[in-house]
């Protein structure tokens, strides 16, 4: 039986930060017997693995490996749907998941002051700031690139919730004192916590629609109601680590080692 080659793709950057992960991938995958490899987004080899696990956010790579027989994990739409906000909003919609009232530039601002003011393309919580009024909104969408106007939920508490293959693996809540983002990697407070059942709900739609490999998909708090705010595509990991028992490097490699069997 031939075996199955896999590539785990990271931007160059990310990389340096995330080493633990794609080392822990890497050794998972090949005790798997899958013939694996980390490839980074700038020095693609001129063939298609079997299998793609993309860390690297871009799904224009994806897409093309797709295109030539690769089974990506996360799925090119993923990625396209959870790396623009705007896009995540919109998906939101279709599936009537609620989210904080959002805009681009040129729209009507949703209700405020105080706005949230984000890129579209951020992730872990950087590009993220708050605006006391219009002036300041402005301001602030004219220092991104690709920036977005959100009502403010309830400042300084978010929850994670961790779903591989259609199966939530926990729930984080993160808090911040000091903060009005709750990022782990910010300084954010973060303990285990049990997930609210219109948050499950929500959790089980977008699962439902978009079958994504493994996510965070992450809610803030509108009068103590959880709202869905982000689905990270390239979910960190670490609260999982520091918080459980589960290896998700592990576990991510049996999901796309049992997903190749079929």
């Amino acid at each position: 039986v031939e075996m199955t080659s896999c590539w785990i793709l990271y931007d160059r950057r990310d990389l340096a930060f995330n080493g633990f992960f794609a080392g822990r991938l890497l050794e998972a995958c090949t005790d798997l017997g899958m013939c694996t490899r980390i490839v980074t987004t700038d020095d693609i080899p001129d063939h298609a693995p079997d299998a793609l696990i993309n860390r690297s956010r871009d799904a224009g790579i994806a897409e093309r490996l797709e295109s030539e027989g690769t089974r990506s994990f996360n799925s090119s739409l993923v990625t396209k749907v959870c790396n623009d906000k705007m896009a995540t909003y919109r998906f939101a919609d279709s599936i009537s998941a609620p989210h904080m009232p959002a805009s681009v530039p040129g729209e009507d601002a949703p209700p405020g002051p105080p706005w949230i003011i984000k890129s579209r393309s951020g992730h872990g919580g950087s590009e993220v700031f708050m605006a006391e009024d219009e002036d300041e909104m402005r301001r602030l969408c004219g220092t991104l690139r690709d920036p977005l106007v959100q009502s403010m939920a309830a400042p300084g508490r978010d929850m994670r919730v961790y779903v591989l293959g259609g199966r939530v693996l926990a729930s984080v809540m993160r808090t911040s004192g000091s903060d009005f983002r709750a990022n782990y990697k910010l300084g954010g407070k973060a303990e285990l916590c049990r997930i609210p059942p219109a948050a499950e709900k929500c959790v089980s739609k977008v699962c439902e629609a978009l079958e994504p490999d493994l996510v965070g998909v992450d809610f803030v708090f509108d009068e103590g109601v959880p709202v869905l705010n982000e689905i990270e595509d390239a979910v960190g990991t670490r609260m999982l680590y520091s918080l459980t028992s589960l290896d998700a490097a592990a576990l991510l490699a049996e999901h796309v080692h049992s997903n190749m069997s079929l």
